[in-house]
């Protein structure tokens, strides 16, 4: 059995869309970020500095296995089921690359421009502008790749989409027409949407 430590929020998903696309059987656990679950003893054990999300597997032999982050998470599983993850070396280096932007530049640079623009006391414009920046250079790389591409590693769906998709979807779901300046990016993100599993996926936890 897998333990799914997530929350309502786009690293979240992308276990959860993970999970979902693979058919794992698996339970929700919700982590009440909110209310400071995440700093609490019981699951700084599953994920040493409270983030989400984070797995826990039950072995046999009364064994566990934790994994935290959602990159770690994403590899993981697709090496292990042999799945979403391209076999041919070149594709399986693009599914890499951008997995790796998902998890490093995407998710950070979406964040804190969140925080910077709509949490933080104060609103600083050089940091808002910066992260503001970045984001519009990681959507203008992903809409040159889909130009060429029908998804980011290939012709195939994989755990590179799956690392970026919940950001975009964010994106587009607060700036309603950030995706117009990308028609390929706009493509993309519709076709994925679309997905049975990735519906499910963005759905949790309820």
């Amino acid at each position: 059995m897998i333990t799914l430590y997530t929350f309502a929020s786009p690293n979240g998903q992308k276990a959860s869309i993970l999970l979902e696309e693979l058919g794992l059987t698996y339970k929700v656990h919700k982590v009440d970020l909110v209310a400071g679950e995440g700093r609490q003893p019981d699951y700084l054990a599953v994920s040493p500095i409270g983030k989400i999300p984070a797995v826990v597997e039950d072995l046999p032999g009364g064994r566990k296995r934790r994994l935290f982050g959602s990159g770690a998470i994403l590899l993981h599983y697709a090496e292990r089921t042999g799945r979403l993850l391209p076999e041919d070396e070149d594709e399986r280096a693009e599914a890499l690359s951008w997995l790796m932007l998902g998890v490093s530049d995407l998710g950070p640079s979406g964040l804190s421009k969140f925080r910077f623009a709509v949490m933080a006391p104060e609103k600083i414009p050089y940091a808002i502008d910066y992260f503001k920046g970045e984001l519009q250079r990681i959507h203008a790389a992903m809409e040159e790749r889909l130009g060429v591409s029908d998804y980011l590693a290939g012709g195939a769906f994989s755990i590179a989409d799956i690392a970026c998709f919940p950001f975009v979807a964010v994106a587009a779901k607060a700036e309603g027409n950030v995706l117009d300046r990308y028609p390929n990016l706009k493509r993309w993100h519709d076709a994925v949407a679309e997905r049975p599993a990735v519906k499910r996926g963005m759905a949790v936890p309820e």
